[in-house]
């Protein structure tokens, strides 16, 4: 952990614990580790490789409280969220928990199937951003029965679904991606409002099947932000 990554881990719920570092980083952050007082441990590099799963180590590894999940389903009540079946691999759902966070979205729900977010690769690949999207475990099917009575749009992507770029998805939409492999299941269906796709746009050229799913996520958050942006005068369904 940087120490960018430790200031924003105080910022956040992520409470730190302790902190492992060399003596030449700890000499160097003097203001950044001076509340942290005896939560500091001085390592030497060989003792950081065997805590740390890089093959080459930062200079600095620090143990976070896990944040306090009460009152986050509430939270979902507002702004956009994204939505997940069975997401499995690790680096997926960093990068999505990377992509989200750049994007100001907040808050993702995944099936209980799903990878967990603190597992040591997801971590890695949200390259800080665990400290500020949150992640909730829920079952799709009952969390979003409590949804269709609310006015919000709730899409599922598909490849043969209509057009992102000609869909109004509203200003706090719910957007659901299925499982890596298998898409979305069709339990969802009578939740939907919509089924939407990325277009591909290689002109009848052989391309690729599919987007992968971390790929997608960035390709619907920028459309997200920018249908906000354009506001009413965007066309839509």
């Amino acid at each position: 952990m940087t120490g960018d990554l430790l200031d924003a881990a105080g910022q956040t719920a992520h409470r730190p614990v302790s902190l492992f570092a060399t003596e030449q980083w700890i000499n160097s952050q003097t203001t950044r580790v001076a509340s942290l007082k005896d939560r500091v441990v001085a390592c030497t590099e060989k003792e950081l490789s065997k805590i740390s799963n890089l093959v080459t180590p930062q200079p600095v590894v620090c143990l976070v409280a896990m944040p306090e999940e009460e009152g986050w389903d509430q939270q979902l009540t507002a702004g956009p969220v994204l939505v997940f079946e069975s997401i499995r691999d690790p680096g997926n759902l960093g990068t999505i928990m990377r992509t989200a966070s750049w994007f100001g979205i907040n808050h993702l729900v995944c099936s209980p199937d799903s990878v967990d977010r603190f597992n040591p690769k997801v971590v890695q690949a949200t390259m800080g951003a665990i400290f500020h999207v949150n992640v909730l475990y829920l079952d799709l099917e009952e969390w979003l029965s409590g949804r269709v009575e609310e006015k919000r749009r709730i899409f599922g992507t598909f490849p043969n679904g209509e057009n992102l770029y000609g869909t109004n998805m509203g200003e706090q939409p719910v957007i659901l991606f299925g499982n890596e492999s298998r898409g979305l299941s069709s339990r969802y269906d009578r939740y939907l409002s919509g089924r939407i796709a990325i277009p591909p746009f290689f002109a009848g050229r052989n391309g690729p099947e599919s987007l992968n799913v971390a790929s997608s996520v960035a390709v619907f958050c920028s459309e997200i932000r920018s249908s906000r942006a354009a506001g009413p005068t965007r066309s839509g369904n």
